[in-house]
């Protein structure tokens, strides 16, 4: 069974490295780490450094599958904005845990807001364990801020970043898995007739009043609505069908499929096709393709036809909006 470490992410990549290393001290040896964040640059500087560092620190015994961005938002400061990042979590934890995956989730880095969130995203998707991280030298914490840390040398960086383990606390914080009752809590806040101990719980949590949803209810129901209808994940590989390119062009097309692949876990093969001017960014084909066509810049455009997972027209055209979504952030 594979494990994934799931982390707030903001301007102190330390407590990702902390974490790993901790957690492989317990005797749990993460195989994936993919981190939540923000658009704030600093967060930026930190994904960057960790994802050159995770990979060669650790031998490539971990994958560094990036990053679900807030793309839209520097920081989590409004209802739409909490209402993104909320999908966001919920979704990542949705598909890892219906692959199989054992998810570690830390919330110890970025803002409060989003450490919030993602405690919220376990109460429904659940995870293997939730934790905070702490590390008893206040010196290291200083230093850990990526404005200091990315301008020291590569072995100063690694004195920052994993410190003695012995100096390293995971925090474990309890959480109460609300997965088995998540058909009834979206049916409850859509209207329909519930059993009384759900109706108790919505409503003790300020998501009902007088049978209706509150603003919060409404907020949920959407981010539970729009990931209930996204595609399975896939069980096993990714299929990759690649053609031989020049080399520069062969790379970057290399690039682009692995990048899809990580990003979305409904994506079963990815075969590289030819690309046409003018064409849209990415078009569905029933029953289960996506068409995608990367614009081009110093080298030709790439295109891609994803076969999917999508069994009805509704998880395909969700899947659509997803790529879609993420490819028109990813070329600007």
């Amino acid at each position: 069974m594979r494990r994934v470490l799931l982390a707030t992410l903001g301007e102190t990549p330390a407590v990702i490295t902390e974490a790993i290393d901790k957690l492989r001290s317990e005797g749990v040896h993460v195989d994936v780490v993919v981190l939540l964040t923000t658009k704030d640059a600093f967060a930026r500087e930190a994904l960057e450094l960790l994802s050159r560092h995770v990979p060669s620190y650790y031998n490539g015994e971990i994958e560094f599958h990036g990053a679900r961005i807030l793309e839209a938002f520097y920081d989590v400061d409004s209802d739409t904005a909490a209402l993104e990042f909320m999908h966001l979590a919920c979704a990542a934890l949705r598909d890892y845990r219906k692959m199989g995956w054992e998810v570690y989730a830390s919330i110890a880095g970025g803002r409060k807001a989003m450490s919030a969130l993602l405690t919220l995203a376990v109460q429904f998707y659940g995870a293997q364990r939730l934790f905070h991280v702490l590390v008893d030298d206040l010196e290291l914490e200083e230093e850990g801020h990526i404005q200091k840390l990315k301008n020291k040398l590569p072995q100063e960086q690694n004195r920052v970043l994993h410190p003695p383990v012995e100096h390293i606390k995971l925090v474990n914080l309890p959480f109460i898995g609300l997965l088995p009752l998540l058909g009834d809590i979206v049916a409850g806040l859509k209207g329909s007739p519930m059993r009384s101990e759900v109706q108790a719980l919505l409503e003790h949590n300020g998501l009902l009043a007088e049978g209706q949803p509150t603003s919060l209810g409404k907020m949920i129901l959407q981010v539970l609505e729009s990931i209930e209808t996204l595609p399975e994940p896939r069980q096993g590989e990714c299929e990759k069908n690649l053609a031989r390119k020049e080399p520069k062009e062969a790379e970057q097309t290399r690039l682009w499929a692995e990048r899809l692949e990580r990003r979305f876990l409904f994506i079963e093969r990815i075969e590289d096709i030819g690309w046409r001017e003018g064409q849209p960014k990415v078009k569905a084909e029933a029953p289960n393709l996506l068409i995608v066509f990367l614009p081009g810049r110093r080298i030709p455009g790439i295109g891609f036809q994803l076969t999917t997972t999508a069994k009805t027209s509704g998880q395909l055209e969700r899947a659509r909006q997803e790529v879609e979504r993420w490819l028109e952030r990813e070329v600007r």
